[in-house]
């Protein structure tokens, strides 16, 4: 199924608040280095995430990052990524980290991945198709990991817009 990338947000919403999750979003604000967070209004865990990457890669990890939280972590936390915090929120958020990268792409693909080198677009390709990911979710693991440079791949991250229909809001 190919969505509309203006749509995704709106299926989101109404597919995460199925299973009781609220998502909202918040235009970029100026100098404030967040892309995602999670918290809690009373029994309900609220995903918010931001305009700060407006990168389908980055996207898309982000809200199984905050997704992450919500499964492993405790109501009472509030988790705003990448803001610095102690030794014990450090752990929560490399636990988050993990469990998107887990989702996105596991272990095993990544290393059948990275056991054909070099990487070339066609074989992005080819693996995306086969892990059932789309290809940016590849190229950009390689590129947060430094296994690739940033030149390659490039074609296969998009850039998103969420637009809000704000008639709807309760």
């Amino acid at each position: 199924m190919n969505i509309p990338t203006k749509e995704y947000f709106s299926l989101l919403q109404k597919t995460l608040s199925e299973i009781g999750i609220k998502l909202v979003y918040t235009p970029c604000l100026y100098n404030a280095p967040i892309n995602g967070s999670t918290r809690w209004h009373k029994d309900n865990p609220i995903i918010q995430l931001s305009g700060r990457r407006k990168q389908n890669d980055i996207f898309w990890f982000t809200l199984f990052h905050e997704i992450g939280h919500i499964l492993l972590h405790g109501k009472k936390d509030i988790f705003l990524e990448d803001i610095e915090y102690d030794d014990k929120d450090i752990e929560k958020e490399k636990e988050a980290d993990e469990f998107a990268s887990d989702f996105l792409l596991n272990k095993n693909q990544e290393i059948e991945l990275l056991n054909d080198l070099p990487i070339t677009n066609q074989k992005i390709q080819y693996y995306a198709t086969k892990f059932h990911i789309h290809p940016a979710i590849i190229i950009g693991r390689l590129h947060h990991k430094e296994l690739v440079h940033y030149s390659v791949g490039r074609e296969f991250i998009e850039n998103i817009e969420i637009h809000i229909d704000n008639s709807k809001i309760q």
